[in-house]
């Protein structure tokens, strides 16, 4: 069981001013919904209801929600000290370019430190060999701790796409991470992951893996971690 703290009053001010001036990353999940999006805090000022937070407004957000009754969103981001902290809000209102949602009264720090993910950029695959199975898949999201990403295509015969099991472990995955603005393309390899949730999107008839990194080499995590940094940095500048 994590431990959890609460951070309140003037520590709460400091740590949202934290979350702007640093241009901090964050995860937004509308609850009772599967939306999830990576956004940002732009501003904390005061409205006649009392303080607001004015969060980054994703692209497609907008569009995707239909919310019945009050804005619910929950929030979870890295703090300075690299643990996890969240908090949910209830409320506000969507604009042109910002969600303005209410302060919240605290935010929770748990006491355990979080392998943020980051979206990959277009063309980021996963290739696996591992036994008799081949696989390629186009990669959503990464962190230091994993990968999730869709199913492309295989060499298993007699199957619609469910070639792995959860809980099965695979060795020589290699991630290709396409040329960016800001860096050359490049080459991770992972000794060894296992499957840890594989999700069916029916309409698209797709299978999703979500895999966790059991072992790869120091210098491989080092490629890793610059890659996730650069991501984020051309995330923030599409901001």
């Amino acid at each position: 069981m994590s431990d959890v703290g609460k951070i309140e009053g003037d520590r709460l001010v400091e740590l949202f001013q934290h979350l702007i001036e640093k241009r901090v990353i964050i995860s937004m999940h509308m609850v009772g919904t599967d939306l999830d999006r990576l956004t940002c805090v732009t501003a904390l000022k005061k409205s006649p209801e009392g303080d607001v937070l004015d969060i980054d407004l994703p692209n497609d957000f907008k569009s995707s929600v239909k919310p019945n009754g009050p804005l619910k969103l929950k929030f979870n981001f890295n703090g300075p000290d690299h643990l996890e902290y969240l908090f949910i809000t209830t409320g506000g209102q969507i604009g042109r370019r910002e969600i303005t949602v209410p302060l919240p009264p605290y935010v929770e720090r748990i006491q355990r430190r979080k392998n943020f993910r980051m979206e990959t950029p277009l063309g980021t695959k996963m290739f696996l060999k591992s036994g008799r199975v081949q696989a390629v898949f186009s990669l959503i999201n990464i962190s230091l701790g994993g990968a999730y990403g869709t199913l492309l295509k295989h060499n298993a015969k007699h199957t619609d796409g469910m070639i792995l099991e959860i809980g099965e472990a695979v060795d020589n995955l290699g991630i290709f991470v396409p040329a960016g603005k800001d860096w050359e393309e490049l080459i991770i390899i992972i000794k060894q992951a296992e499957v840890r949730r594989i999700d069916h999107d029916r309409q698209h008839r797709k299978y999703k893996y979500a895999f966790e990194f059991m072992d790869l080499a120091a210098s491989e995590k080092r490629k890793l971690t610059q890659s996730i940094y650069q991501f984020q940095r051309q995330f923030l500048q599409r901001r």
